[in-house]
């Protein structure tokens, strides 16, 4: 897949346009899964999956093949999604995503589903997560899309899968408001 991938990188590289809609069909489809997940917000996801691919077809000719390309993709993916939450207006605050989904209203606490507890959980612990278990990214490539030591990746997904366990054992409404972890 990844000499695949090289190859319509390089010839985006060089203006293919056919190039770009192939990349595109292939990748676009897990950068919005991965959006969609950090951003809760389709059309944000849409968004961030759009300037994604620009920015491939803009910065193609400066992928030196240090890392997969997918890696490198993630990267740029991760840190779109950065810009779209820093120019939210009014970020939806995990407590009101958590209140949209009907949790505080309940009169017994109901099960957690999973991805109320994942959305419960710190930003970064988030990415880890998705980044390792949904996409299987080494710890490796996990740390250069990331930007941090292989040894803060390995931490910070220690602490989210022991928060993510304690959440869905015990329910987020036992007296946890926001993001924990």
């Amino acid at each position: 897949m990844d000499s695949e991938d090289r190859s319509l990188l390089d010839r985006i590289a060089g203006g293919g346009r056919e190039a770009l809609r192939r990349f595109y069909e292939r990748h676009a489809p897990g950068l919005f899964r991965f959006a969609l997940a950090r951003l809760g917000d389709p059309y944000g996801a849409e968004d961030v999956v759009q300037e994604t691919m620009l920015a491939v077809w803009q910065g193609a000719r400066s992928f030196k093949g240090a890392s997969r390309v997918t890696t490198w993709l993630f990267g740029i993916c991760r840190n779109k999604v950065g810009d779209h939450l820093r120019g939210r207006e009014t970020p939806t605050a995990p407590e009101s995503r958590m209140a949209e989904a009907g949790w505080q209203n309940r009169p017994e606490p109901a099960p957690m589903d999973f991805w109320t507890a994942f959305r419960a959980l710190k930003e970064d612990h988030q990415e880890g997560f998705l980044l390792a278990f949904h996409y299987g990214f080494s710890r490796e490539e996990m740390a250069a899309i990331l930007g941090v030591p292989v040894g803060t990746v390995k931490s910070r997904m220690y602490h989210a899968r022991r928060l993510l366990r304690e959440l869905l054992d015990k329910g987020c409404g036992q007296g946890g408001r926001g993001r924990v972890g």
